[in-house]
């Protein structure tokens, strides 16, 4: 669309794109309307939901890199040892 709302014809976007320094993708497609939106106002979850959450996630994560480590670890002393 152009500045006032009305359509610019096909041709003339062609030349544009044509006619640009950098590479443009051109996507035509029918009247579709845009999808709808929804404002929400206020907080998604509370500030206990989100300490809880921010909680489980460091305990997972400490719990998954300790395992990874012993592991890895376990892997190197057996490497060592047949050396």
């Amino acid at each position: 669309m152009d500045g006032d709302g009305g359509r610019i014809p096909k041709a003339m976007v062609a030349v544009m794109a044509t006619r640009a320094d950098t590479p443009v993708v051109i996507a035509v497609d029918g009247e579709r309307e845009p999808p709808p939106v929804e404002v929400v106002d206020g907080a998604l979850c509370s500030a206990e939901d989100l300490r809880r959450a921010v909680v489980a996630t460091a305990i997972t994560s400490g719990i998954l890199c300790a395992l990874a480590g012993a592991g890895f670890g376990y892997l190197l002393g057996l490497r060592e040892g047949k050396e």
